[in-house]
């Protein structure tokens, strides 16, 4: 009998049978997945996918995996190889054609009824809230992969007019600017389906591991702490739900290379280094959205002064680093001067729009600042406008705290570099954030360009780095409190954070979702966030510290990991129906201008996607010259309404033909169907029958499509 049992032991010992149970763990993972596809989720959708089988599988095998390997083994290889992983990760989704958009909300927008299930999600679901993403960017970036001239730095589908692509649309274009924008390469070079994959996945593979080199730095080369602050940086809900926050990304690399820069003796290394920070500092300009980018500079140069500190004393100035970094400087504003002598118009143009050109922030108001806690239901059930909602998983404001006393209380150096810089940044983001400043010192700092919700961001990924070096650089031997202080000061601090989470959120949510705080939820959170509170109090102690790790990674991946759906392909913009037929006829009459008309500004941009000139597609810039045809003696006095970035909805009106500006950046044309052809417009869609409105003439329209209520007119001239 104890021979049977050491047997037994001996099968579920890791060491042991590791090939067999390889095997067998495979062949389970395969016929557990089939099984989940064909009786659970077909109940959810009734097509089912060879590729849902093979997404389940591997998920399982992971799992299996940590029953069959010894956990400090498969974790070490798979930190030797992070990289060739990454790259076999990039390989596989390409391959399959997979992505994270939401563009297959569009089956909602073009012909609903024609459903084959190709457009539907893999896994997750679509999220509306993020518009700006499946139904703008997406849209003008594919754009620039179809008709005759792919990926010119100016094209005239977008808008219905020559548009500067590269600049405020961040398309990919056929220029040595591109330097600035290398996860786009993949479009080019692969095209937009297996380049759209390409372009999705890169991003959260370089925010997963830039934030794992830089967490690397910070803990003193801590794997497990720095794989904790990795998880958290990348799977917060606002890196998710912004996807991917592309300014932190690049401010991460910076960081990480201008470290390696100052502490290699190695020539081509520091060259390497020289190249990755010029690639990064043109990634980080061409961003191009001011909020992003002015919090995140102030998160850089804390970083940066604490990097340049470190090396100060083994670093030694000589000619040829000098004459690297001098290089490097030059060849970025060579760059810098080609990019304004292109788009310096471009640029001007944004500049002196109402909106977002003349806006001036003073800060203040924030209610994101805890809403972490609540971040992790967003996932399962959205709010209407969960992207606002979302918030970096920093426990602000307790890493500052921490960080505080371990300074005070274990003062060195190398400490004191590190943690008085960020430290002392994340106050004056937290002035900013709930206070603000006058609007002098706004403007003096340029924070006056970065709004309150904004910069919030980046003040948690500052606190998330110092809870990261805490917890990477403290000792058992170091000076903290008391275990009953900490129980004590986890529980204050979590009820203060509830109730300033609550309060807040119950403040900014829109009428509908009024009714998203639920008790049920208040409790769930405070099982959560009551332990990691009572548990980051008392971190000097390694048995709390690591189930804080695997407490916080589980609310890190709950938060983020399931906000954006996994899709194949980018059919459902360029197979429709409807989509065959633009194809067909801007083949025939690729000048010609379209319209969109009683249809949402989506549906406008989806047009561009597939190489139409459309008038009322998203105005990134206005297009002046148009609204003043369009308007004529009334163009000057209606300025304000049109001279921003907008979104444009079309309506035939048998009045005069008028603009009205209906929200910050939507704005509606009211347009009479006798001045489309001074407008130049030659084709309509619709998705009603124009010829059952009263005042239509027929004879000014002749009829080319029609199918599940999408309609395409010729303007007869």
């Amino acid at each position: 009998m104890l021979e049977k049992i050491k047997d037994i032991k001996k099968i579920f010992c890791k060491d042991n049978f590791i090939k067999t149970k390889l095997v067998i763990a495979g062949i389970l993972s395969i016929v557990l997945a089939t099984l989940f596809e064909y009786k659970v989720y077909s109940l959810i959708d009734p097509f089912p996918s060879k590729n849902r089988i093979i997404f389940i599988a591997i998920a399982l095998m992971i799992v299996f995996l940590h029953f069959i390997i010894k956990l400090n083994i498969m974790y070490e290889f798979l930190y030797k190889h992070r990289y060739k992983f990454a790259c076999a990760f990039l390989l596989f989704v390409m391959i399959g054609k997979y992505s994270g958009s939401s563009m297959t909300e569009y089956n909602i927008y073009i012909q609903p009824e024609l459903d084959t299930g190709r457009y539907h999600t893999l896994l997750g679901i679509n999220r509306p809230a993020r518009s700006d993403e499946w139904g703008s960017s997406t849209t003008y970036i594919l754009s620039q992969g179809v008709g005759e001239d792919k990926y010119s730095y100016f094209q005239d589908s977008l808008r219905g007019a020559k548009t500067d692509m590269f600049t405020l649309v961040g398309a990919p274009a056929l220029d040595i600017l591109m330097l600035g924008r290398p996860f786009q390469l993949g479009l080019m070079l692969f095209g937009n389906n297996a380049g759209w994959s390409f372009y999705w996945y890169v991003r959260l593979v370089a925010m997963l591991l830039g934030a794992f080199e830089l967490c690397m730095i910070v803990t003193n080369k801590n794997k497990k702490i720095s794989l904790l602050g990795a998880v958290m940086i990348t799977f917060s809900a606002a890196v998710q739900w912004w996807y991917c926050l592309d300014c932190l990304i690049w401010a991460q690399i910076i960081i990480v290379l201008a470290n390696l820069f100052f502490e290699t003796d190695k020539r081509y290394v520091k060259y390497l280094s020289a190249f990755g920070i010029l690639v990064g500092l043109l990634s980080y300009l061409f961003v191009l959205y001011p909020p992003w980018q002015v919090a995140f500079a102030y998160f850089m140069v804390a970083m940066l002064i604490w990097v340049i500190l470190k090396n100060w004393k083994n670093y030694k100035i000589n000619i040829h680093d000098c004459i690297v970094i001098a290089v490097t400087i030059l060849c970025f504003g060579l760059l810098v001067f080609r990019w304004f002598s292109l788009s310096g118009d471009t640029i001007s143009a944004t500049l002196n729009t109402a909106y977002p050109g003349s806006r001036v922030e003073t800060g203040g108001r924030t209610k994101i600042l805890y809403q972490y806690i609540y971040n992790i239901f967003m996932s399962f059930k959205e709010c209407i406008n969960a992207c606002e909602y979302s918030s970096m998983l920093s426990l602000f404001p307790i890493p500052m705290i921490l960080g505080a006393i371990y300074l005070v209380r274990n003062w060195k150096r190398e400490h004191a570099i590190f943690l008085i810089p960020t430290i002392s940044m994340s106050i004056i983001f937290t002035i900013w954030c709930t206070v603000g400043f006058p609007e002098w010192l706004a403007k003096i700092s340029i924070f006056s360009m970065a709004g309150a919700s904004r910069a919030s961001l980046a003040l948690g990924t500052l606190n998330i780095y110092i809870l990261i070096y805490v917890l990477g650089n403290i000792k058992k031997d170091d000076k903290w409190m008391k275990w009953w202080v900490g129980l004590i000061l986890g529980v204050l601090a979590s009820i203060f954070v509830i109730y300033m989470a609550t309060t807040q959120l119950n403040l900014i949510l829109a009428e509908p979702d009024k009714d998203y705080i639920t008790p049920v939820k208040m409790v769930v959170t405070s099982i959560l966030f009551v332990p990691m509170f009572i548990l980051v109090f008392n971190l000097n102690k390694p048995k709390c510290q690591t189930a804080f790790m695997y407490l916080a990674i589980a609310v890190a991946l709950s938060s983020g990991l399931c906000v954006n759906p996994i899709i194949r392909t980018t059919d459902i913009i360029y197979e429709k129906p409807a989509a065959k037929k633009m194809q067909e006829i801007r083949e025939k009459d690729p000048d010609a201008i379209w319209i969109s008309e009683n249809c949402a500004f989506q549906v406008s941009n989806y047009m561009v996607a597939n190489g139409l000139r459309t008038l009322n597609s998203t105005s990134v810039y206005p297009n002046l010259e148009f609204f003043e045809k369009m308007l004529g003696e009334n163009a000057k006095e209606q300025e304000y309404n049109y001279n921003r970035y907008a979104h444009h909805v079309v309506f035939f009106t048998n009045e005069e033909t008028h603009l009205t500006l209906e929200q910050t950046d939507k704005s509606i044309w009211s347009i009479n169907p006798n001045d489309l052809d001074k407008l130049g417009v030659d084709y309509v869609l619709s998705n009603r029958d124009i010829f059952e409105i009263e005042f239509i003439n027929k004879e000014d329209f002749e009829f080319i499509y029609g199918e599940d209520n999408v309609f395409i007119y010729k303007v007869v001239k």
